[in-house]
């Protein structure tokens, strides 16, 4: 997955960064998540706006989805960008989302937001990553209460 973030970064400098965030299951693994399987490609979330100006940049193809085609743009092998994502919507998602140590600056998506995305893909695989989701929050609180009572 580093490779394919190192790959995002080449293509669009940091003032476009902000633009973005990284989203699905790659965001999922970013923020600390074991989904329990590797990551082969990378989903990128951006507005409408963005979206159609680069497509301009790089073409706009389609996908089958299950409400008819969804279109995305494919700067670079297994790089994906789309303007919507099932469940969530991208100001929303844009405000919450954060850069970490490993994302070379691009927000990456909160969980709360992955989550529900995921729960309104509803595929058996969504569910899996939906409980790796949960059990890692349930740790994570557990950890900042010890933390929080001086443990």
């Amino acid at each position: 997955m580093d490779e394919l973030l190192r790959c995002l970064a080449q293509l669009f400098p940091e003032t476009e960064r902000t633009e973005m965030v990284i989203f699905g299951s790659a965001a999922i693994v970013l923020q600390g998540v074991d989904i329990g399987r590797s990551v082969g490609d990378l989903d990128v979330f951006v507005s409408q706006a963005t979206f159609e100006a680069l497509a301009v940049r790089f073409g706009k193809q389609e996908k089958p989805g299950s409400d008819g085609p969804v279109p995305f743009i494919a700067p670079a092998r297994k790089i994906e960008i789309l303007a919507s994502f099932p469940g969530v919507e991208f100001p929303i998602v844009a405000k919450r989302g954060r850069p970490n140590e490993s994302s070379y600056g691009f927000p990456v998506g909160c969980l709360d937001d992955l989550r529900t995305w995921k729960a309104a893909q509803g595929r058996e695989k969504d569910f899996r990553d939906i409980e790796a989701i949960d059990r890692h929050l349930s740790r994570s609180g557990a950890e900042k209460s010890d933390k929080g009572n001086g443990n």
